[in-house]
C-alpha cells in the first residue's frame, strides 16, 4: 500500500505554499530555516539527533497540507518548528519539560543563547500559547500518523553489516549527509532506508573510502539499495549544498566529486591482487615479519633471520612467544660459542663431582664437615 506521506518531485513544487504564490526557492529557504531552528533549540535541550530528525519530518509533512504564506492565512514557520519540537520530544519520550523547550525556543527566536526568559514574560506566554494551540492542528494535519523511521539507525545497522561501523571518516560523513538530508525536501521523497543508503554511498566518495564486496556483490545490492534513489538523493543533496540557502561560510561537504556507485565499490579481485603482488598483509598479532637476505652467505643470512625473530618475539602473540623464544635459545648459530663452552665444562665436571659425592657420602667420619 502506497504511504500518504512520500511524494514525487511535481507533487513537492505543487505544495500548498507554491500553489499561494510562494517560489520555490523561498520555500525550499523557509523549509531549511525551519528545521534549523529545529536543531539550534534542541541542541540547547541537549535532545539526540534522532529526535530533531522526527521534529523535522513533522514540520515538512505539516507543509505539505498547510500554507507558510501568512498573508493567505498560512502559518510562520518558527511557529510549526517549535511545535513540531515539542510534539516530537513527546513521542520519543525524552522528558524535557515543557517550560525547558518554550525557554529553549525563545532563545533561539532571540538569536540570544544566554537570553534570561522569566517565565511570567510576554515572550515566555507567547511562546508557550502558540506552541499549544498549533499542536493540535499539527495532529489533525498528520492525522496522529506520529511514528517515524529514522535513517540514523538505519545508517548504523548497514555500516556494521558492512564491517566498516569503526571507519570513523566514513561514519562521521554518513552521520552529517543524515542530518543535512532533513534540511531539504529528501524526507518527502524516500523513506528512511534508501536515506541510508544514500548517505553511504555520499561518505564512501566524499572520503574517498571504497566498501569491500559482500559475498561478491556491490554493497548497495548486499543492502538491496535503490541505485535511481541513491542517485536522486546525491542530487537533492548537491543542490542544497551549492544554493547553500542558510548562507553557512563553513561547509565542509560543498565539493563536487564525481558520484559513482562503482567509484565506491572495492572489488574481491582487486583485494586479491593488492595482497599478493603488494605488500603481504599479515597480522602483527599473530605472525613475525621475515626479514629479506640480498647480498650475504646463506649462513650470515639465516642467522639474521633468527635474530630478527628474536628479537620480534616481543610482538608475537601469546601462542607464539615461547615456540619463538625455544627456537631461538636452541639455535647454535646465534649462541655459538657459549653453548659449546657451557657443554664442554659440564661434561668435563660431571665425573668428578659424582666421583666426590660417592666418598662424601660412603664416609662417616666427616658429618658435618664442610671440604673446600
Amino acid at each position: 500500500m502506497a504511504n500518504q506521506w512520500y511524494f514525487t518531485q511535481d507533487e513537492v513544487l505543487s505544495s500548498p505554499s507554491i500553489l499561494d504564490g510562494l517560489s520555490p526557492a523561498e520555500e525550499r529557504l523557509r523549509r531549511a530555516k525551519g528545521v534549523n531552528f529545529i536543531y539550534q533549540a534542541g541542541i540547547l535541550l541537549e535532545l539526540p539527533q534522532t529526535t530533531l530528525y522526527v521534529a523535522g519530518v513533522f514540520f515538512h509533512r505539516f507543509f505539505m497540507r498547510c500554507s507558510m504564506v501568512e498573508e493567505k492565512h498560512g502559518i510562520h514557520h518558527y511557529n510549526i518548528a517549535a511545535t513540531a519540537l515539542f510534539l516530537a520530544n513527546k513521542t520519543e519520550e525524552n522528558c524535557r519539560k515543557t517550560k525547558d523547550i518554550i525557554i529553549a525556543v525563545a532563545k533561539v527566536a532571540q538569536k540570544n543563547a544566554k537570553l534570561i526568559v522569566d517565565e511570567q514574560s510576554k515572550e515566555y506566554w507567547r511562546w508557550r500559547d502558540s506552541i499549544l494551540m498549533f499542536e493540535e492542528i499539527m495532529l489533525e494535519n498528520l492525522t496522529f500518523d506520529l511514528m517515524i523511521e529514522s535513517p540514523h539507525f538505519k545508517l548504523y545497522d548497514f555500516l556494521g553489516r558492512l564491517s566498516v561501523i569503526h571507519n570513523k571518516n566514513l561514519r562521521h560523513a554518513a552521520w552529517a549527509f543524515c542530518n543535512d538530508s532533513c534540511l531539504t525536501s529528501l524526507p518527502l521523497l524516500m523513506d528512511a532506508r534508501d536515506i541510508a543508503i544514500a548517505s553511504i554511498f555520499f561518505s564512501s566518495t566524499f572520503t574517498g573510502e571504497r566498501i569491500e564486496d559482500v559475498d561478491g556483490e556491490p554493497w548497495w545490492k548486499a543492502l538491496n539499495g535503490n541505485e535511481d534513489h541513491c542517485a536522486k538523493a546525491i542530487q537533492v543533496l548537491k543542490e542544497f549544498y551549492v544554493e547553500n540557502p542558510l548562507r553557512k561560510q563553513e561547509n565542509p561537504y560543498s565539493q563536487s566529486p564525481v558520484f559513482l556507485l562503482e567509484n565506491t565499490r572495492r572489488r574481491g579481485e582487486d583485494i586479491n591482487v593488492r595482497s599478493t603482488n603488494g605488500t603481504p598483509r599479515t597480522d602483527s598479532a599473530t605472525q613475525s615479519p621475515r626479514a629479506k637476505v640480498s647480498g650475504v652467505d646463506e649462513a650470515t643470512g639465516e642467522r639474521e633471520i633468527e635474530t630478527a625473530t628474536a628479537e620480534s618475539a616481543s610482538q608475537a602473540g601469546p601462542g607464539d612467544l615461547d615456540a619463538v623464544l625455544k627456537e631461538a635459545a636452541n639455535n647454535p648459530d646465534i649462541h655459538p660459542s657459549t653453548n659449546g663452552s657451557k657443554r664442554k665444562e659440564l661434561d668435563s665436571l660431571a665425573p668428578e663431582s659424582r666421583e666426590q659425592k660417592r666418598q662424601r657420602l660412603s664416609s662417616d667420619d666427616d658429618e658435618g664437615e664442610v671440604h673446600e
